[in-house]
């Protein structure tokens, strides 16, 4: 599978940062159309017998699982979707707790930014602006193994008991896109 290298390791960059990012959870989104709930048919909170039941009908092939050394347990596949970029996907259940935390969508191709960042407004509204979208970024680019381009975030607002701590984010680099679908208050 395509992502098996370059993920691996930023995945481990990318858990670290989630820590530094939990601080600044506080904040509302502006403009949020629909609350982050998880991705496609898989919800935050699954357990992974339900989301591995789920990924046929969500279009994801070629699944693979793996449990991590610090107990992680990992789905990849491929999303193979008529008229969107092909996507290898992961699917996070950290922490040997058997819920559904974490899925990142790798993007090949930079190009594929516009595309995605719309598809993302489309569904969520308008992404932070300003101050708090540059704090994550300064908070969490120093922790990855690569300098990131840029990062646009949306983030849940509403209740907080149910919406807060869950975000979109979006991450463009030199040679590819990530999306990020976190609940940061499932990694403690």
């Amino acid at each position: 599978m395509a992502m098996t290298t370059r993920p691996t390791a930023w995945f481990g960059g990318l858990l670290t940062s989630l820590v530094l990012a939990a601080a600044g959870t506080a904040m509302a989104a502006e403009g949020l159309r629909e609350d982050p709930s998880g991705y496609r048919g898989a919800e935050f909170g699954m357990s992974s017998e339900a989301v591995l039941a789920r990924l046929e009908a969500d279009s994801v092939i070629n699944v693979s699982v793996e449990e991590t050394e610090a107990g992680d347990l990992i789905i990849d596949g491929e999303l193979r979707v008529d008229g969107e970029p092909e996507t290898d996907v992961r699917y996070v259940f950290p922490d040997g707790r058997d819920q559904l935390a974490l899925v990142v969508a790798f993007h090949p191709q930079v190009d594929d930014f516009a595309g995605v960042k719309e598809r993302l407004e489309a569904r969520y509204g308008q992404p932070w602006e300003g101050e708090m979208a540059d704090w994550w970024f300064e908070q969490l680019k120093d922790g990855m193994p690569e300098e990131p381009a840029s990062l646009t975030v949306w983030g849940g607002g509403g209740n907080e008991l149910r919406e807060r701590g869950r975000f979109v984010r979006l991450w463009a680099f030199e040679d590819h896109v990530s999306v990020e679908y976190l609940d940061t208050r499932l990694f403690r």
